[in-house]
This record gives C-alpha cells, structure tokens and sequence, in this order.
C-alpha cells in the first residue's frame, strides 16, 4: 500500500512541485490538494491520508487548527507543517498539539519531500531552526502531549486496558492505540510499562489530572 499524502498550501507552485517530487518517489501518492483550510479539512476527514503537509498560516482555518482537529478526531493521521515563520509562540503550540514535523518553507521542496518520507516512517522531521527554538523554549513536563494524550498515559498508569481507556473516553479502541504509539514514540518506548516507567522518571505523571476531575 502506498504512502498516501495530502497537501494543503495556498501556494499553487509550493504545491505542484511537491506533488511532482512526491509522485516521482516508490511507494507514495498524493491523493489530494487544497488551497485553503476549509476545504482542507474536508478533504482529511473524506480521505483519511497516512500524512498531511499544512502550511501553518492557511487562509479560512490555519495548519495549527488543522493540526488540533486531527488530534482531537483521533485521525491516525501524521502531520508536517510548513511556515515561513520561526516565531516561538507557533513553535510552542506546534509541540503541544504534538505534530510529527514542522519545516521552514525556506529549506525547499526538495527537503520538504525528504521531511514528508521521514514522517512517514514515525520518524520527525524538523528544520535546524526549529530545533534550536523549541530546545530555548526549554519545555518541560507534558508539554509535548496533547491534552487526550495526557489522559490516556494517566489511565495507563492506572493499569487501565485499551479497551478499558477506550470506553472510559468515549472513543474507540483503534484510536487509544494510535495515541499510545504517539506517547512510546515521544518517550522513546515500545511497551506500556516501559511508557509508566519512562513517565514517572520524568516527573510526569505527579499531578496529573484523570478524566472527569477538577470539573
């Protein structure tokens, strides 16, 4: 099965050289483009692509929301933003949403394509720039998780099963699975307990809110 992509910049040359690029490479295609959020996100939910490029700054709904969305429908859904921006208040947010990748259009198409291969594999892939940035930004604790991701390591730590987590959460067992690959791959894990382990030894489970309190 090929690496099925979509690409959504409100750049057309942006887009018909990655597409180009893209469709050149073994076991790739880009199966959708879009100009703008809106239609963008339509074209996730009907397409459910393996990964989605996003410019950050999107006319109608921009990659950060885009990126939110995802996260928040529990699409399995990898995601590389692009921005011409380095501002720290973007890259802040992009960490905590937890996207896979997050270039500096400046690189070039060339390293936009290499970047999407690398997110494709659950790899990262982020501009040097970047790097640099969110290593200043000296984030801390759970930070790098998204919100359901948070809950879903606090269950786990309960000794909760997917299935469990997953009725608990109201959301299917599919999508606690995809949310528990995003946590091994951020801590460097590949077991549930190893994830415990990992997370107590960074402080990261003392106080952590379960679902349902502080309401």
């Amino acid at each position: 099965m090929p690496i099925r992509v979509l690409l959504a910049d409100d750049h057309p040359p942006l887009r018909l050289g990655l597409r180009v690029l893209l469709s050149a490479l073994p076991g790739f295609e880009v199966v959708g483009e879009a100009g703008d959020g809106r239609e963008a996100l339509a074209l996730l939910e009907r397409l459910q692509p393996d990964v989605a490029v996003l410019d950050i700054r999107l006319p109608r709904l921009d990659g950060l929301a885009l990126a939110r969305e995802i996260r928040r429908q529990g699409w399995p859904i990898r995601v590389l933003l692009l921005s011409a921006y380095e501002d720290e208040a973007l890259i802040r947010e992009a960490l905590a949403i937890g996207v896979e990748g997050y270039l500096l259009k400046q690189e070039g198409v060339e390293a936009i394509a290499a970047a999407v291969q690398s997110v494709a594999r659950g790899l990262g892939a982020f501009s040097p720039q970047i790097l640099t940035r969110a290593r200043a930004l000296a984030l801390q604790g759970v930070e790098g998780l998204t919100e359901r991701e948070r809950e879903i390591l606090a269950l786990v730590a309960d000794g909760l099963t997917n299935r469990a987590i997953a009725q608990r959460l109201g959301i299917a067992t599919r999508t606690v699975e995809y949310h528990l690959g995003q946590i091994f791959q951020r801590l460097g894990v590949n077991s549930r307990a190893a994830a415990v382990r990992e997370a107590i030894r960074r402080g990261w489970l003392q106080g952590m809110k379960h679902p349902g309190e502080g309401k």
